[in-house]
């Protein structure tokens, strides 16, 4: 799956994993606490919220105590080892400190190595510029907050809350699948690329190209049209072919929200094992006048868009763009997005 372009601030080429890698954990006692292993937390220092505060980590750390480890990750190299090191210890919480593409790439990395073994619960710490995932499911605050409410309900002997979610499986042409919650092509990723350029990654500039793109679009400005360009591509759901019409976007969704609060995958909750899949037909202009439809998670009309729960999602084409949670890939000519493993999601 070759990477065209990525997140500056997630786990690079993979990357991310580099840096102090404490040895002294015990494991931590079990008494009083939900689970057995401890919490293992994979931490990215290239992430942005890290590169503004070099010092989170050592302060999740000092939280932690025996209860945990924090692993910090710059290579490929070193994420190989502290996964091999958190799953030896038996984790039963993955914290991931980063944002939404390190959490894609630690997933993918720990997915490979659990096979088919269950994997530990995940605890999105906060810790990038693009937290979508967390922002949809309500977590909120910065990740020293987010653990320490964790640590206090597991000392107390209190249950974590969680919530299921399925995370998607997408493999471009044939090769070993990437793991993740949200799925895109065409106006996502240039929207993506046009993010990137501007070298100042962050919720402000993010919704300040929205309303750039939705204004664009009412004016039927250059900026909209750069993200309308449409791809011709041969589409089947579980083995039902979509209508053959150029698609300004192929999207599917893990958890209902991709981003903003807008929940373009109401129905990922509809069949169990399932996700939601949208294929976008309509032309920039009518897609910003349905935002509020959108974001309140009003059925797609088929004015535009075709959408269906699916199991599976083929798509064939010419050079394929696409994003895994915000980072971004592309395929020669076929991608396919299954139902990957289930990962229980820490809630406040």
């Amino acid at each position: 799956m070759p990477v065209t372009a990525q997140v500056r601030a997630t786990l690079p080429v993979l990357g991310g994993i580099c840096g102090e890698t404490r040895t002294t954990w015990k494991g931590g006692s079990t008494e009083g606490r939900v689970g057995m292993g401890g919490i293992g937390i994979v931490n990215n220092p290239r992430s942005r919220r890290n590169r503004r505060d070099p010092r989170i980590a050592g302060r999740l750390r000092a939280l932690l105590g025996d209860d945990g480890e924090v692993i910090d990750a710059s290579t490929p190299a070193e994420l190989a080892r502290a996964v091999a090191r958190l799953r030896a210890a038996e984790i039963d919480v993955l914290g991931v400190n980063g944002g939404d593409g390190t959490a894609h790439v630690v997933l993918t990395a720990f997915v490979r190595a659990y096979g088919t073994a269950p994997l530990p619960r995940l605890l999105l710490l906060r810790g990038g510029s693009m937290n979508t995932v967390s922002h949809g499911h309500g977590i909120r605050g910065r990740p020293e907050r987010l653990l320490r409410e964790v640590l206090q309900r597991r000392r107390r002997g209190e249950p974590l809350r969680t919530v299921e979610r399925d995370l998607l499986a997408v493999s471009a042409d044939g090769g070993p699948p990437g793991y993740g919650f949200i799925f895109g092509t065409g106006a996502v990723v240039s929207f993506l690329e046009a993010y990137y350029a501007t070298g100042r990654t962050s919720p402000a500039t993010a919704a300040a190209l929205v309303l750039r793109a939705i204004g664009s679009a009412l004016r039927r400005g250059s900026f909209a049209e750069a993200l309308m360009r449409r791809q011709r591509l041969r589409v089947t759901t579980d083995g039902d072919e979509w209508p053959d019409v150029p698609y300004l976007a192929l999207l599917a969704g893990a958890t209902p929200d991709i981003g903003f609060g807008f929940k373009a995958f109401a129905r990922c909750d509809e069949q169990p094992g399932s996700f939601h899949a949208v294929g976008v037909t309509a032309s920039l202009l009518p897609l910003a006048l349905a935002l509020p439809r959108i974001r309140r998670g009003a059925p797609w009309r088929r004015a535009l868009a075709q959408d269906e729960v699916a199991r599976e999602l083929v798509a064939e084409g010419d050079g394929i763009r696409f994003t895994i949670d915000g980072d971004l890939y592309a395929a020669r000519t076929s991608l396919r997005v299954t139902t990957g493993p289930g990962v229980a999601l820490v809630l406040p």
